[in-house]
C-alpha cells in the first residue's frame, strides 16, 4: 500500500511552478530523492540559449515542438539539429548552447541531475547578475560569453533565451548588472550587441 495519490504523481499542463526565468519548474529534485529535477523551457525564434558548462550536472532534453540547433564542445566541437521527439544529452563538463532559426517557438523538457541547476534558475529572482554570480561561485557553472557573441553574430540572432531579460532600463537599474558589464569587457560587448539588435529592430519598424 502507498500513501501517494494521483495528485502526487501526475503534473498536468500548466501546473508547473513559475520562476523568474523562462523555465517552469515541473518537479524539484527533493521530490525525487535529490537525484534529478524536471523543468520545461522554450526558445523563441531568433533566440540563443547562451553557451555554458556544468561541472556538476548531467542534463537531458526532450524536444516537444520546434527545432533547435546545438553546439556541444565549443567552436571545434559538434553541431547538430534536433526536432520534435528527439532526446539530446548534455554531459557535465561539455560546453553547450542552442538556438532557434525557425519561425515558431521551440519547447522542451529538461532533466538535470542533483539540485544545482534548480538553484541557478531560482537565482534569477534576485536579478540577472545574482543569477550568473552565484552560478560561477557556488554551482560550478561557467559561461562562454565570447562564443555566445560569435554565434549570435554568425546567425543574426536577436534575443537571449532562458534568462527572461527585462527591458534595458531595468537591467541598468541593477547595481550588480552595472558592475558586471563594467568589469567584464566581453559581457559588456555581448549586451551592447544585443541592445543594438533590438534598436535596429525598433528603428526598422518605423519605415
Amino acid at each position: 500500500m502507498t500513501d501517494l495519490n494521483a495528485a502526487d504523481l501526475v503534473i498536468h499542463p500548466g501546473q508547473g511552478e513559475k520562476t523568474a526565468s523562462d523555465m517552469a519548474m515541473i518537479v524539484r529534485s527533493g521530490r525525487l530523492g535529490n537525484h534529478f529535477s524536471i523543468m520545461e523551457g522554450e526558445v523563441r525564434p531568433g533566440e540563443l540559449l547562451a553557451f555554458h558548462t556544468h561541472a556538476n550536472e548531467d542534463q537531458h532534453m526532450y524536444i516537444i515542438e520546434g527545432e533547435l540547433h546545438f553546439e556541444v564542445g565549443g567552436a571545434d566541437g559538434i553541431r547538430f539539429t534536433a526536432g520534435p521527439g528527439a532526446h539530446v544529452l548534455k554531459p557535465r563538463g561539455s560546453s553547450h548552447g542552442f538556438w532557434n532559426l525557425g519561425k515558431t517557438t521551440a519547447r522542451y523538457v529538461e532533466t538535470s541531475t542533483e539540485s544545482g541547476f534548480e538553484h541557478f534558475v531560482d537565482g534569477r529572482e534576485e536579478g540577472l547578475a545574482s543569477m550568473v554570480g552565484q552560478a560561477t561561485e557556488a554551482l560550478g557553472m561557467s559561461f562562454e560569453t565570447q562564443r555566445a557573441l560569435e554565434v549570435m553574430k554568425e546567425f543574426s540572432l536577436t534575443g537571449l533565451a532562458g534568462a527572461n531579460l527585462p527591458p534595458p532600463h531595468e537591467l541598468l537599474a541593477d547595481p550588480g548588472f552595472r558592475s558586471m558589464i563594467k568589469n567584464d569587457p566581453v559581457i559588456r560587448e555581448f549586451f551592447v550587441h544585443l541592445g543594438g539588435v533590438k534598436l535596429k529592430e525598433a528603428i526598422g519598424g518605423l519605415f
